[in-house]
C-alpha cells in the first residue's frame, strides 16, 4: 500500500482530480471519527466545509452502513448522493426490493428474539434493526475473533441465509443477493455517467468497494492493513481533511497548501479559491 500523502500519493491525487469521476466516502471512521456512542457521531466542521466545497465541483456521495434515515440528518445536504444500509438503500433502489428486504429482516429479527435468543445473549450480541438489514454488535475483547466467528455461525442459521459482512465489533446481515457497498456505488457512478470512482473507507465492509476490478480510479483505506485490497492508505481519520483539500485544489488548479498551514487555512473553505 502507498501512503496517500506521500509524493507518489499526491501525484496520484492530482491525476485523479483532472478526470470526471465520482468521489465517494464512507461515514463512520472516515468523514466522522469513530465514537463508542453511535448516536453522537458527527462530521467535524472543517471536514464538513471542505467536502461541501468538493461537492460543488464534482459529484460526491456518502456510502454508509447506517440506514438513510439515520445518515441523512448527519449529512444535512452536504452532498447530493447518499447510499445507506451497505448499498441496499439508494436513489436507484426499487420499491419492491426494499419491501422484500424489510420483510426478510423482520423475520430474522423474530428468530433472533426467540429460537436463537439464548445463543445470541451468551455471545453478548445486540441487534440493531436498520429496517432493510440487521447489524449485530458485540463488545471488543481478547476473544473478539472467536465471538465474531460464533456470531457468523449463528446468523447462518437464519432463513434465508443472509449475506454476512463482518465489521468492527459487528456482523452485518444483508438480504441474499446484496453485494454490499461496491456494486451500489458502482451503479451510482454509471448512472451519473462518470468515468471512474474515488473511494475512501476504513472497515472490512468497505472491501466490497476496494475489490472492484473495473472503474475504480483510486481506493484509499484509513489505517494501513496488508490484507486490504485498497491501493493507498492514510494513517488516521483526521488526515481526511487534507485529502479533500488537495482534491479541491487539484480541481481548481490552485497551488497546494503548505502542510504547516492546514489548521489556519481550513477556515478558507467556502471561497473556492483559497487553500
Amino acid at each position: 500500500m502507498i501512503y496517500l500523502l506521500s509524493e507518489e500519493g499526491r501525484r496520484a491525487l492530482r491525476d485523479v482530480a483532472s478526470t470526471p469521476i465520482l468521489y465517494a466516502f464512507d461515514f463512520d471512521g472516515t468523514l466522522a471519527p469513530i465514537s463508542p456512542d453511535r448516536d453522537a457521531v458527527t462530521i467535524p466542521r472543517s471536514v464538513y466545509q471542505w467536502i461541501k466545497e468538493l461537492s460543488k465541483r464534482a459529484p460526491c456521495a456518502v456510502v454508509s452502513g447506517r440506514a438513510l434515515a439515520d445518515l441523512a440528518p448527519r449529512i444535512d445536504g452536504m452532498v447530493p448522493h447518499l447510499i445507506g444500509n451497505h448499498g441496499i438503500e439508494s436513489s436507484l433502489a426499487s420499491r419492491d426490493s426494499l419491501h422484500a428486504a424489510e420483510e426478510m429482516c423482520a423475520a430474522w429479527k423474530r428468530a433472533l428474539a426467540t429460537r436463537l435468543a439464548d445463543t445470541l445473549k451468551s455471545l453478548g450480541g445486540e441487534v440493531e434493526d436498520k429496517r432493510y438489514s440487521l447489524t449485530v454488535h458485540y463488545r471488543a475483547h481478547a476473544q473478539e475473533s472467536e465471538v465474531q466467528l460464533a456470531l457468523l455461525t449463528l446468523l447462518e442459521r437464519l432463513t434465508p441465509v443472509p449475506h454476512l459482512i463482518a465489521g468492527k465489533s459487528s456482523v452485518n446481515a444483508l438480504p441474499p443477493g446484496q453485494g454490499g457497498k461496491g456494486p451500489a456505488v458502482l451503479a451510482l457512478m454509471r448512472h451519473l455517467r462518470q468515468t471512474g470512482l474515488f473511494f475512501i473507507g476504513d472497515d472490512k465492509t468497505d472491501e466490497t468497494v476496494f475489490e472492484l476490478t473495473e472503474d475504480l480510479a483510486m481506493s484509499v483505506r484509513i489505517g494501513r492493513q496488508a490484507e486490504s485490497r485498497a491501493r493507498f492508505y492514510l494513517n488516521d481519520q483526521p488526515e481526511i481533511e487534507m485529502v479533500i483539500r488537495l482534491l479541491v485544489s487539484g480541481i481548481d488548479r490552485t497551488p497546494e497548501c503548505p502542510d504547516g498551514d492546514e489548521r489556519e487555512t481550513s477556515q478558507a473553505a467556502g471561497t473556492g479559491h483559497d487553500c
